[in-house]
């Protein structure tokens, strides 16, 4: 997402090919609710339920979980509003283009909220005493001045 909006580069959105990015993104944040939650609603509306990452979390770091839970509903929110303007206003590339101010707000909040979300789960992992995650980045998003614009 990041990448993308960057580089104000249609090519750098996810599924490029079947213009369904928005889709991948919003699943996406919505596979993550349901593997913190331990539920999911198949699209035959029956729910399955399992042990869930929130239990965990909340045992030990209660509000570290209803932080974490607050954060997921961020995600989602902003999510929600991208994947809405993608099937009413534009596509998902027109809204990396260069000078869609409100096309670019709306991909922005959902970078915002996914690394705002990443800070949560980096204490949720001192918390419970797991081994450091290493989030790995990239030469681009690490360095965006050597980034190059097509």
């Amino acid at each position: 997402m990041k990448l993308g909006l960057m580089l104000r580069d249609p090519e750098e959105e996810h599924d490029c090919f079947s213009d369904n990015t928005h889709n991948s993104h919003y699943y996406n944040v919505v596979g993550m609710m349901a593997i913190y939650g331990g539920s999911y609603k198949r699209s035959n509306g029956r729910e399955v339920k399992g042990p869930s990452l929130s239990a965990l979390v909340a045992a030990t770091a209660p509000a570290l979980d209803a932080e974490m839970k607050q954060k997921l509903a961020a995600s989602f929110e902003a999510m929600t509003a991208l994947k809405k303007r993608a099937e009413t206003v534009e596509h998902y590339d027109q809204m990396l283009a260069e000078g869609n101010a409100e096309g670019n707000a709306t991909i922005q909040k959902g970078v915002d909220a996914l690394t705002d979300q990443t800070k949560t789960l980096e204490r949720i992992v001192a918390a419970l005493k797991l081994e450091k995650v290493k989030f790995e980045g990239s030469d681009s998003l690490d360095a965006p001045e050597k980034a190059k614009k097509k």
